[in-house]
């Protein structure tokens, strides 16, 4: 925004005041902002000058040598230095037409002053104006931002502030609110399908990127209507969280730096408005977690408080419910790898929560939910009449639903959802709910696998228990625990060796291809396995209790 406090070249020079000012080159460039004059006659004026600065100077210090102009021109426009002013006939004659043809080429503005011009004069009616300018364009950013606050006051939504804006710029406009997957598109009926394909890409392509988002006002291209029309990309920002952007576009070339500064400069009270949304939400969230978590408690006086809210969430203890878990371990990479972990957990949450409100839209079912730091919380409701079939087939419709969702967010790290049986005794979810925590837990010792049902477990629905955790555990260590202990000693891993034997139906050929082993160095390991261990491989007593014993090594590893 302060880029835009100045006054362009092109309205400094068109004043009265200025109209003995001739431009010799570099028309293109005469849309560059100025910001302060100055007078340079130092040769080496290149490490003094600033970005917006008009240069004035008698060129006494080249004036032998005037087309040194070629190389310091470049050097000037790479500062983005807004133009430079000689006075001409003073100490120089004439501009070499190579020295005009440089500054056309940079769209650098050559400029010549009268030589009785004073300097400090012309200073002075420059700097008058440039302060005039940005005196006039503060105060109208602070009428406009009055007007934004009046909207929001009255509880008015994004669309009004979009109309706002749009009546502000003359131009069509759409505001995206990223963080709830939504926008708002204001513009005429025959360009507005055009316009929400472009915003609803922009939306998605925005999610998908891991990078930071960009800070600072850009132009794109888009095609509308067959025909190129520039659109100014304004972020909405606010304490580093992304919530959004504005987008303008130019169809009728006029939008002028004043309103994209006014524009830039209300975006904080529009990331206000989102966050006003999302501390709503959030307030909400809290008491369905509350709720949520009463309902899926062992206690029952917590049952009970539950129950008597059961009708505001929309629970019918009649129905059928199954709990469903989806977490994402992005967390515990962006946790670790950022020092700002607020700023991730916000980020986090918003994905989360766009998610939820899209499943709500798309799920045609019962459904409660409350999101919970890296996890949602799914209760899925069914008639009483629903067959067992149709309740695992809407599950799993719902959590593929859940898994391309999160992935549009573009959480890439690790998915998983975890599916608790379903239960028609409301007293009965808590161990629905458990069943899905620990189908979570199985999907951990999975490379691949991202949804897992507990009644698909198998034996680890057994292993997983919590009421039997010490005896299997003590058990994994009877069995197993000379071999850990060899394995923790000599820094080997007789342990993989015997788990990799197991898993290929004790085939050795087969071991050794997996392993990338010698068929040798295979048969030695099992031969110590026998030694350390002191068991008989080829006993099916034997061999059982061994693969429980690492089975249960694997579900205490997931809990870790």
């Amino acid at each position: 925004m302060q880029g835009n406090l100045g006054i362009t070249l092109r309205n400094l020079i068109e004043d009265s005041a200025f109209q003995d000012i001739e431009v010799l080159a570099g028309h293109g460039g005469l849309d560059v902002n100025v910001k302060t004059v100055n007078v340079m006659e130092v040769p080496d004026v290149i490490n003094w000058v600033a970005e917006g600065e008009l240069i004035l100077t008698t060129a006494y210090s080249i004036r032998d040598d005037i087309e040194m102009l070629n190389e310091l021109i470049p050097r000037l426009k790479a500062k983005k230095v807004a133009g430079l002013a000689i006075k001409i006939k003073r100490y120089v004659e004439e501009i070499p037409a190579s020295v005009l043809e440089t500054s056309n080429t940079e769209n650098f503005p050559l400029l010549s002053l009268p030589i009785d011009v004073a300097f400090g004069d012309l200073m002075a009616k420059a700097l008058t104006k440039i302060l005039n300018r940005q005196t006039d364009l503060l105060i109208e950013m602070d009428n406009f931002n009055n007007n934004v606050k009046d909207i929001m006051l009255r509880g008015g939504d994004l669309h009004e502030i979009a109309k706002m804006i749009a009546e502000l710029t003359k131009s069509p406009l759409a505001i995206t609110e990223d963080i709830f997957n939504d926008y708002v598109v204001v513009a005429d009926q025959a360009l507005k399908k055009d316009l929400e394909k472009i915003v609803s890409a922009s939306i998605a392509e925005t999610k998908q990127t891991r990078t930071s988002k960009p800070t600072e006002t850009i132009k794109v291209i888009d095609m509308v209507d067959g025909t190129e029309v520039s659109r100014w990309i304004i972020p909405i920002f606010s304490s580093e969280t992304f919530y959004g952007q504005v987008f303008i576009w130019d169809t009728e070339g006029n939008i002028s730096r004043r309103n994209l500064a006014m524009v830039e400069n209300a975006t904080s009270l529009i990331a206000l408005n989102s966050s006003r949304k999302l501390s709503v939400y959030e307030n909400e969230n809290k008491h369905k977690i509350e709720f949520i978590e009463d309902l899926l408690s062992d206690n029952e006086s917590d049952k009970q408080r539950a129950i008597e809210k059961a009708a505001y969430f929309g629970f019918n203890h009649g129905n059928i419910y199954s709990v469903v878990i989806a977490k994402t371990n992005e967390l515990n990479l962006d946790v670790k790898m950022t020092p700002n972990n607020s700023r991730i957990l916000k980020q986090l949450e918003a994905k989360l929560i766009t998610v939820v409100r899209r499943i709500n839209r798309l799920y045609s079912g019962q459904i409660l939910h409350a999101l919970k730091t890296d996890r949602l919380i799914f209760l899925l409701g069914f008639d009483y009449t629903t067959t067992a079939e149709k309740i695992r087939e809407s599950t799993d419709q719902f959590a593929e639903q859940i898994l391309y969702l999160l992935k549009q967010e573009g959480l890439l790290q690790r998915i998983t959802i975890g599916i608790g049986r379903p239960y028609d005794n409301y007293r009965e979810l808590s161990s629905s709910y458990r069943e899905a925590s620990r189908a979570l837990q199985k999907l951990e010792l999975s490379a691949t696998q991202n949804i897992a049902h507990f009644e698909d477990l198998g034996i680890y629905r057994i292993l997983s228990h919590e009421l039997i955790q010490p005896d299997i555990i003590q058990f994994a260590y009877e069995v197993l625990g000379d071999l850990l202990q060899y394995d923790r000693d000599r820094d080997s891993d007789l342990l993989g060796t015997l788990r990799t034997y197991l898993e290929c139906g004790r085939n050795v050929k087969r071991v050794s291809e997996v392993m990338f082993t010698h068929y040798n160095t295979v048969i030695y390991r099992l031969q110590r396995i026998r030694e350390i261990a002191g068991i008989d491989l080829d006993d099916a007593d034997t061999m059982l209790n061994m693969h429980i014993a690492i089975k249960i090594l694997e579900v205490l590893d997931s809990e870790k």
